[in-house]
């Protein structure tokens, strides 16, 4: 294979599977016979060409009138786990009882995640059992009674609040509340997942993060290890589920709860992060999403090519 046909079977590698199996070899045919023997890069017209194909192509497959049907699973799936990652978020924080113990911080910060916790089970156990009403119902009420709490809390303390920070500190659990008013079947989202991955990947994101915030109590208190291993995390669940279509457009639908939840809001202050452990939180999520992706145990054997169900 000369270097020129290997960078444009790169670039054709962007057209989707069924796509390159029925026209790859035809396209690749044509634009080697077009560039001639001494040329080793191929022509910017046929890429540009390429990689808008592919693109195009590809929002067909995403948009078209077909695409229903996997749209419809992936809201499912959604509204399965976006309540799902609010409980675990709250249950690895339980770790912050060590820091209560030795005095550090007050009783307020080890009883609060317990007291969220309990309505974000039943919300998940509800739509688990396919009461998605009763799911959605709980939602709203603890959208309303946290918001009213946080008010409350905040003006005990002088604290001052402007309205719209107040609305992004709402908003994670208003897109959770919507997804389960408005989505069919939640339950079907978790039999397409498989409810022993969800319980697994669960297990696994609660006991890492508690068991990091230990280590980060006694051994590493001056590294923020926490925000690593849960960008490490949700990058290993967001390539896992890239394997497939339906799991493809659940991330997509996920995307404005993951920036309301680890965004923040940029125009309420700039970070104070240094260069080096955001390049270093940069690399190892990607490392884990492209890990994730291609297929690992004990979370799955499946590649982008040969894709098991959805976890």
């Amino acid at each position: 294979m000369s270097i020129l046909e290997e960078r444009y079977r790169r670039l054709l590698a962007l057209y989707p599977a069924e796509h390159r199996a029925r026209h790859g070899e035809e396209m690749l045919g044509v634009m080697l016979a077009r560039a001639g023997r001494e040329r080793r890069h191929p022509d910017p017209r046929d890429a540009l060409d390429l990689v808008k194909g592919a693109l195009l192509i590809r929002a067909r497959h995403a948009l078209g009138p077909g695409s229903g049907g996997s749209w419809r699973d992936a809201l499912n799936v959604a509204a399965i786990v976006a309540p799902l990652h609010l409980l675990v978020l709250e249950m690895s924080t339980w770790a912050m009882a060590l820091w209560v113990l030795d005095g550090t911080q007050p009783l307020f910060y080890a009883v609060t995640p317990l007291v969220f916790a309990l309505p974000r089970l039943l919300i998940v156990w509800l739509a688990l059992r396919g009461l998605r009403w009763a799911a959605a119902a709980c939602a709203w009420t603890l959208v309303a009674a946290s918001t009213t709490l946080s008010v409350v809390l905040l003006d005990m303390n002088a604290y001052p609040i402007a309205p719209l920070e107040l609305a992004f500190y709402a908003l994670p659990g208003v897109i959770v509340a919507l997804l389960l008013t408005l989505v069919p079947d939640p339950a079907a989202g978790a039999e397409l997942i498989g409810r022993r991955p969800l319980l697994r990947w669960t297990a696994v994101s609660v006991l890492t993060m508690n068991g990091v915030s230990i280590l980060e109590h006694f051994l590493a208190p001056e590294y923020s290890l926490g925000s690593l291993a849960l960008t490490t995390l949700v990058c290993m669940a967001c390539g896992a589920a890239s394997r497939t279509p339906v799991g493809r457009r659940a991330v997509a639908l996920l995307v404005p709860l993951l920036l309301v939840v680890y965004g923040g809001v940029p125009w309420f202050g700039t970070p104070h992060d240094e260069w080096l452990p955001v390049l270093v939180q940069v690399l190892v999520g990607a490392t884990a999403f492209v890990v994730a992706r291609r297929g690992f145990r004990p979370y799955g054997s499946g590649t982008v090519s040969s894709p098991e169900p959805l976890a």
